[in-house]
């Protein structure tokens, strides 16, 4: 992140001069902090967080109130730098944030204001401000009533594993000069300390700018939190384990050999294959390993894998070869699922999409998209660990990257070619932030994306692009800062079920599912997929808009694995069916789905 105009802006800020820049055609006042009366000035005792652990306090502040903002604008937030290793333990990480203590100040009396807080990662310089939001609370409503502190304690599982910043936004709508105000202390700091920040808002940018303190002092904010694995709640990392094959787990072969350009499609599944041992014989190199598969998967050397084919001829090639496993593809796949499936040692290959709004045309789309394989998992950080063929960020900003590199010895990291990751005991497993639910989706999603992984000359232009995208494929601006990274399909290589006939057991939603058809609406024949998770009896039936049955399209026993059926919009007699709503419904034991579809003529 680069600060822009910061000089200008915080010399304004803090020095009362009123400027103009004509560069971006706005202008701003100062806003100087007041002084608090002195019939007023209380000194706050910092709250004590009782329990059986021995909690971290980290604060920036002696607890004696000087100063406030009686002019803060809603939407406006200030951010501080929190490092755990002040907390001065043995182990400082990981540290499992647990609320936060602040003191606001209601000059106006206005009674209570509405925040949010949130943390977002430090980039490598500290002094480059907040990088990427990883985590945000839902909007408190604190009473605001000095010299007491306000004690919010989160109820989510926050852990972090490096320095971080934590916000506060002022969310609400007041009158300018009645918002409450985070209070100051008396003492300061020398100019630049890069540890607090304010975020300047406008009409067309919104940016953060370092808040030199030697006027105002310390902001009034404690965390409390916990540190180290035996003090947090923050479990443990599941990783792939070694096989025979994969001797450091999964693999992280390279795509960048042999002239290949977008072949991270059959690259990231080359490294399941190859840590199930899945690898046909006389194929004795990945390189030969991913050739083949690229041949299987029609990949285009400039364009890539299409997620559809990959789905079609995996299982052929699987037939073909003899292996008892099975593929499962899922759209906008759920990040619970996915954990629970990788546990279960399932191999998966994530298809990450590359979106950019369009200020223009007021639309998201897609500059392209990336395969990874998930190597691991760790649900209460809500971060995952992916071999990504095309990149070794653990090595490449090692420190400041999280993640993991195993290999007996290996060489600098621009020391070595990459036919050097042909070999599995070398991997390089990059970490990244899972944010769920995110406020950007792209068309049909609103469920999982990463932080910070996608920037400019890393966004695979027009390649890896699925049928349902085409229509949202553009190219965006040179230089843009930042691409929402969203997980867009999930394709799971599962060892193929060995469940005896007869002992299928009660269902539950979780052992079939049934997709949307395609395409939909249709006029002369639609697909209809859904998968099995272990063999069971089905029945898939066609209704109509009154409830009546006017199709049976399978009825009998199936083994587990995905399973595709089309439909010619006909009846039970082969007659044509009118165009309307229909609906088609999936029976398996005592459970059942039931979805909506449209026949056009």
């Amino acid at each position: 992140m680069k600060r822009k105009l910061m000089p200008i802006v915080v010399v304004g800020l803090l020095l009362g001069t009123v400027l103009t820049v004509n560069s971006v055609a706005w202008s701003f006042e100062k806003r100087s902090p007041s002084r608090i009366p002195a019939d007023q000035i209380v000194p706050v005792k910092p709250p004590v967080v009782a329990g059986e652990k021995d909690p971290c306090d980290l604060e920036y502040t002696n607890w004696t109130p000087a100063s406030y903002f009686p002019d803060w604008l809603a939407g406006w937030k200030i951010a501080v730098y929190f490092d755990p290793e002040d907390c001065a333990v043995q182990s400082a990480y990981p540290f499992q944030l647990t609320g936060v203590h602040l003191v606001l100040f209601d000059h106006a009396e206005v009674g209570s204001v509405d925040v949010r807080f949130s943390v977002e990662v430090v980039c490598p310089d500290i002094c480059d401000g907040p990088g990427i939001e990883i985590w945000k609370s839902e909007v408190y409503t604190v009473k605001t009533f000095h010299p007491d502190p306000k004690t919010i304690i989160f109820p989510d599982t926050v852990c972090l594993d490096k320095p971080f910043f934590f916000n506060v936004e002022y969310v609400s709508d007041y009158p300018e000069g009645e918002m409450p105000s985070l209070l100051f202390d008396t003492d300061t700091l020398a100019i630049d300390t890069c540890y607090q920040w304010f975020w300047w808002g406008q009409p067309d940018w919104n940016e953060w700018y370092d808040a030199w303190t030697s006027i105002v002092g310390w902001t009034l904010l404690r965390i409390n939190g916990y540190c180290g694995e035996e003090q947090t709640e923050c479990g443990e990392w599941y990783w792939k384990p070694d096989t025979a094959t994969a001797p450091s787990g999964m693999p992280d072969f390279d795509q960048n050999q042999d002239q290949w350009v977008a072949y991270c499609g059959p690259t990231a599944v080359a490294n399941c294959l190859w840590w199930f041992d899945a690898v046909p014989a006389g194929i004795t190199t990945p390189p030969e390993l991913i050739e083949l598969l690229a041949g299987y998967f029609k990949t285009d050397p400039q364009l890539g894998t299409h997620v559809d084919t990959i789905q079609k001829y995996l299982e052929q090639y699987f037939e073909h070869f003899g292996f008892a496993l099975t593929e499962t593809t899922y759209w906008m796949p759920d990040f619970y699922e996915m954990e629970d499936s990788l546990k279960r040692c399932q191999d998966i290959i994530l298809l990450l999409g590359f979106w950019w709004w369009d200020d223009i045309a007021e639309e998201w789309y897609r500059e392209g998209g990336h395969f990874v394989t998930m190597a691991g998992v760790n649900s209460e950080k809500k971060e995952i660990a992916v071999s990504d063929p095309n990149r070794d960020q653990a090595i490449l900003y090692s420190p400041w990257w999280p993640g993991r590199v195993r290999t007996p010895e290996h060489p600098p990291w621009d020391q070595y070619p990459p036919e050097f990751h042909n070999d599995p005991q070398f991997v390089s497993h990059d970490v990244y932030v899972s944010l769920l639910y995110p406020e950007f989706a792209s068309p049909g999603s609103d469920k999982w994306d990463l932080a910070d992984f996608c920037f400019e000359g890393y966004k695979y232009s027009n390649k890896n692009v699925p049928e349902r995208f085409k229509a949202f494929t553009k190219e965006a601006p040179k230089h843009l800062e930042y691409y929402h990274t969203e997980v867009e399909a999930a394709i799971m290589i599962c060892p193929r079920s060995t469940a005896v006939e007869g002992e299928e057991g009660s269902l539950t939603p979780k052992d079939f599912e049934l997709h949307q058809n395609y395409p939909n609406p249709f006029n002369n024949e639609t697909v209809i997929k859904f998968n099995l998770r272990r063999p069971t009896s089905v029945t898939l039936t066609i209704y109509n808009i009154l409830g009546q049955k006017v199709r049976t399209l399978v009825e009998g026993r199936l083994n587990a694995g995905p399973q595709t059926v089309s439909w010619d919009g006909k009846d039970e007699k082969g007659n044509d069916l009118s165009s309307g709503i229909y609906f088609y419904q999936l029976r398996a034991g005592e459970m059942s789905e039931t979805k909506r579809l449209v026949l056009l003529k």
